[in-house]
């Protein structure tokens, strides 16, 4: 009997396996529970070097509303492009058996603000540290709020880790934007309630003093004063009496009252104003961390700044300055030294000296100016060169110079259909053979072993991945639902959201309308024309290039947020757009553990009930490595998803 998701989810153990077949993970230790299911450490084994993460699996119970299931998604995808410090790196979400939804991200320790809040530990920061904390969390916040064009407004403190090495890490998902409307969902989803200004209660637009209220709150439970309750009203939260912490200044009180006012005007204008006001004594170094892209000192850290102590008579003084200014300090004292003494001495020694001195420092700032130039001089040189050999490479197959690098095409071509309308532009695929598998040793098992595959006849595949517009039509014309496009718009947007059955359902379609046997091309069609002729792990080499493929790390703007319009990217060698990357690309074989019974001609692998089709080439979700020509990986026929779409295939008479 099939286990149910929730068997599933509670007998999850270390060591266990989990996730989709191309990109496992490995559980490690035990999990800890979360707000949103069980944090779990684990090892992401897809790669040649398994890599160490931290994994969010998701309570089923939640799995239930389309609503959360849809605001998550778009969540983790709109996240994963947060390049911040103090932000953790969230890698992706993924599918487990039954069902089950977990998303990836970077290591954390396990230590998160509430555990840190609750225990002894918080009564033991100094002010420093606290104002170190607070400084990467604003740091933080700001970072989620350019990226999200939107103010947080609200903070769940178990989603704020406090790390042993780098400090704090906020992981970028809003609590208050998966529940604030949800009915009857468990108690804990609501604890970023306990951060929430008046307005963020009322749903009201936010502006900037909202996250400056939530910074003050966190500031608030570090010193030791009442946390706000999380079934306040908004009635309640304008009006609450803020007992006053211990061991704080009266100005430091002022500030916090002010921070916390019912009314946003009243309040500080940002977090980063609230944090500059309260630790006045570091107002420059915190103003510096807050605005940097790259704050990494750890609130226990005290090398960032640099600790002055000045005896005079019984009195000691204690100054902490940011650690740039020291050696902008001595230099500053040793310039006016010199001085001192370039103004006193009789001698000519010291001026020659400056002089030598000042020489020097010029011809190093030049030589340091034309180093740099160069190296860029150089970069920009290696890349006209990579280009111009792969142009060089394409002019050579589609000429048909290069025999042996596989055959060129031969033209392209498109059916008419009803309506005036078209079928899909095809490129023609001359016979031939060439090498299947991976061959770099960066693949995975089911890519080998690597095999000869001859085609005796020319073949024809689309050149573009099926767009919206085209399929639908087909739609239209079937009485079909319209699949979603999740608001990245149709027209030459490439389809997503469609199963193998109708990927399948479209060829037959278009079979029909031009008495022409279309198809899905065969797995090794496939891969046939996304090598076009090379042996590498992309047509264009074993590295990725910004510019030539569409995927979460290929240097695209939009990569890891939403598939890009067909042909926007450079075509291989063979005139086909977007193989590499953009939408995963069903393809009518059904998926084989490895290569050891693959056909030699390039024919299709079936058998009768078929539970996963293949499926090739990666996408804009995935990392670059899927995205690999010889990559390949299965999926049940009737499932979708946001980054799946897939083109056609077309068999040629040899007449």
């Amino acid at each position: 009997m099939a286990q149910s998701r929730e068997e599933i989810f509670t007998e999850l153990a270390e060591g266990q396996l989990i996730g989709p077949d191309h990109h496992r993970f490995q559980l490690r230790g035990t999990a800890q529970e979360c707000p949103l299911g069980q944090i779990w450490e684990a090892d992401d084994v897809s790669t040649k070097n398994p890599i160490n993460v931290s994994l969010i699996m998701l309570d089923p119970f939640f799995l239930q509303n389309k609503s959360f299931l849809a605001n998550f998604k778009k969540q983790i995808v709109r996240s994963k492009s947060i390049n911040h410090s103090h932000v953790t790196d969230i890698y992706g979400y993924f599918i487990h058996r039954g069902g089950l939804l977990f998303f990836a991200f970077e290591p954390v320790d396990g230590l998160d603000l509430e555990q840190l809040i609750n225990s002894n530990e918080s009564k033991a920061l100094t002010i420093k540290q606290t104002q170190g904390l607070l400084t990467q969390l604003t740091a933080a916040i700001n970072a989620c709020s350019r990226q999200w064009h939107s103010h947080i407004g609200a903070l769940d403190n178990a989603f704020v880790f406090v790390n042993k090495k780098g400090g704090v890490k906020l992981l970028p998902i809003s609590m208050r934007e998966f529940f604030h409307d949800a009915q009857g969902m468990p108690e804990n989803v609501f604890s970023y309630k306990k951060s929430c200004s008046p307005q963020a209660l009322a749903r009201e637009k936010l502006d900037a003093s909202s996250d400056s209220y939530l910074v003050a709150s966190t500031a608030l439970q570090l010193l030791g004063g009442d946390e706000f309750q999380q079934d306040d009203t908004v009635e309640q939260r304008e009006t609450v009496k803020i007992p006053r912490p211990d061991d704080i200044t009266d100005d430091q009180w002022d500030c916090l009252q002010k921070a916390l006012s019912g009314n946003s005007t009243a309040r500080f204008a940002t977090a980063a104003e609230f944090i500059k006001q309260f630790f006045p004594a570091v107002a420059d170094k915190t103003t510096t961390e807050i605005e940097s892209t790259d704050a990494s000192a750890s609130p226990q850290d005290s090398s960032a700044a640099n600790v002055i102590n000045i005896k005079l008579g019984k009195k000691q003084f204690s100054f902490t300055l940011p650690k740039f200014v020291l050696p902008l300090l001595l230099f500053t004292i040793g310039v006016g030294f010199g001085f001192v003494l370039g103004v006193f001495s009789s001698s000519g020694t010291i001026d020659t000296t400056k002089a030598g001195l000042k020489k020097w420092q010029a011809q190093a700032l030049a030589l340091e100016q034309e180093l740099s130039v160069s190296q860029l001089s150089l970069k920009q040189a290696q890349a006209k060169v990579t280009n111009l050999e792969i142009k060089f490479n394409s002019i050579q197959q589609q000429i048909g110079v290069n025999k042996d690098d596989g055959a060129p095409p031969l033209s392209i071509f498109r059916d008419p259909l009803p309506e005036g309308h078209y079928g899909p532009d095809m490129v023609v695929i001359g016979a031939g053979d060439f090498m299947m598998g991976d061959s770099s040793g960066d693949g995975n098992d089911n890519e080998k072993p690597i095999h000869l595959v001859k085609f005796s006849h020319k073949f024809a595949l689309s050149r573009y991945e099926i767009t919206f517009a085209q399929y639908d039509n087909f739609a239209r014309q079937t009485g079909r639902k319209l699949p979603d496009d999740e608001g990245w718009g149709r027209d030459q947007q490439p389809v997503i959201n469609v199963t193998w059955r109708d990927a399948r359902a479209y060829t037959r379609w278009l079979s029909k309308e031009t008495q022409l046997a279309y198809r899905l091309p065969t797995e090794a069609e496939w891969e046939y024309a996304a090598r076009a002729g090379t042996t590498t792990n992309y047509w264009w080499g074993d590295e990725s290039i910004a510019g030539y493929s569409q995927c979460t790390d290929c240097g695209h703007p939009l990569g890891g947020k939403q598939p890009i319009r067909v042909g926007s990217l450079k075509p291989n060698p063979w005139g086909l757009y977007d193989l590499n990357g953009n939408v995963d690309e069903w393809v009518i074989d059904c998926y084989t553990e490895n290569y050891q019974h693959a056909k030699i001609d390039g024919s299709p692998y079936q058998m009768s009930g078929c539970k996963n089709r293949t499926m090739r080439g990666g996408s804009w979700f995935d990392i670059k490595r899927i995205t690999r020509s010889s990559s390949r990986y299965r999926h049940p026929p009737d499932t979708k998803r946001n980054s799946w779409g897939f083109r056609v295939a077309l068999a040629l008479n040899e007449s």
